[in-house]
């Protein structure tokens, strides 16, 4: 697969800030390509994601250089800590939740991978991955988001279901939920984001399956100048 065509096709046809990005969750530390060294400085999910996006960096980590935890174990590096497990972080520090119960409920709905299944992630520009992604996150305007949800529509028919919580958008909902159930998610993001990785107010985070891509590139190749041409008439 073209991962570079297909990235420029996407930043062309879909007007994207930067590119999309490949993520790669690693179940074996044998597939890591020869010559990839671990990051020095430890980020957070979030930084990584945005770096790539921007800046064009390749960040291959494993638990210890992801600084947010609760990213992590979003992403099936680790097992949430006690205090976001327990519902503690979101009721009582950042008073998201208005009971620890049901703070922890929210964090007992997070879609991800099984707790430890994932020993490194490899986050790259989609034109400049070294291994075959699992997901792609691409940060979009609702535009380019809808358009995305178009090109699914069109090949498959029935409705694009999205799942979020205005909680760990990046990690849980544009990576965990994608991977563990090969189903496109679209994001309102959120403020851990926002906040540490410079997300804007108006931006939306797509998750889509790897397996994906090609197709929904190819439609809207095909179709999205006509569907803009459509509603701009």
């Amino acid at each position: 697969m073209d991962y570079s065509k297909i990235s420029s096709k996407l930043v062309n046809i879909l007007n994207l800030e930067g590119k999309p990005v490949a993520v790669s969750l690693l179940t074996r530390k044998e597939v890591i390509p020869d010559g990839m060294e671990i990051v020095k400085e430890p980020l957070r999910y979030c930084q990584m994601l945005q770096n790539a996006r921007k800046k064009d960096i390749i960040t291959l980590a494993t638990e210890p250089e992801h600084t947010c935890k609760g990213g992590a174990a979003a992403i099936g590096l680790m097992d949430y800590p006690d205090n976001i497990k327990s519902g503690s972080l979101y009721f009582n520090k950042l008073d998201k939740e208005i009971s620890l119960g049901i703070a922890k409920r929210v964090v007992d709905n997070m879609p991800r991978p099984t707790p430890g299944s994932i020993v490194a992630t490899i986050v790259a520009p989609l034109d400049k991955t070294p291994i075959r992604p699992d997901v792609i996150v691409i940060f979009a305007n609702v535009l380019a988001a809808r358009r995305i949800v178009h090109a699914v529509i069109y090949r498959h028919g029935g409705r694009v279901t999205s799942t979020f919580a205005g909680i760990q958008s990046t990690c849980a909902d544009a990576t965990g939920y994608p991977y563990t159930t090969g189903q496109l998610n679209v994001s309102i993001g959120c403020d851990g984001a926002a906040k540490n990785a410079g997300l804007l107010d108006d931006e939306l985070v797509v998750g889509v399956p790897a397996e994906l891509i090609e197709d929904i590139t190819d439609i809207l190749d095909q179709q999205a100048q006509g569907w803009d041409d459509w509603m701009r008439s």
